[in-house]
Order: C-alpha cells, then structure tokens, then sequence
C-alpha cells in the first residue's frame, strides 16, 4: 500500500476541497444563468458577434493552411528537378 503525504493546509485555514467546490459553484450559477437566458440581450449580440467572427477567423485559416500546402508541394517538386 502507497501512503500519500498529507494535503498541505493553507494559511487562511481552506483546503483544496472547499476551493474546488466554491469553484465549481460559481461555474454553475453562470452555467445556469447563462441556460435560463438571463444573459443582457446587449451582450447576448455581442456574443452572436464574436462566434460569427471566430468562424470568419477559422475560415480564413483554413484557405490559408490550404494555399500553404499547395505552395509547399510545388516547392517540393521544383527542389526535387533542381537536386537531379
């Protein structure tokens, strides 16, 4: 049997438990707001907002990502005739 060393008791008398619960708490209060729809409709658009430019962002990487790949592998075959 493997003896763990005791948890390490904080100055202000918590330990890692009641740290975690407090936490997990809080998520849920916002968790449940945010599911009840309490949320501002001011930042309910912001939010809308921002998704719809997450979505802009990953778009504009994957074309990206994508011309990069062709650029490399024309690279590729020009090194290739250059080195024989």
């Amino acid at each position: 049997m493997v003896r763990m060393p005791p948890e390490p008791r904080s100055k202000l008398r918590l330990n890692f438990q009641s740290i975690v619960s407090g936490m997990s708490n809080l998520v849920g209060n916002g968790a449940r707001a945010a599911i009840s729809g309490t949320i501002d409709p001011m930042y309910s658009s912001l939010m809308s907002e921002q998704i719809a430019m997450q979505q802009q962002m990953q778009l504009v990487s994957l074309h990206s990502n994508i011309e990069k790949s062709r650029h490399e592998a024309k690279m590729a075959a020009i090194r290739n005739v250059r080195a024989g």
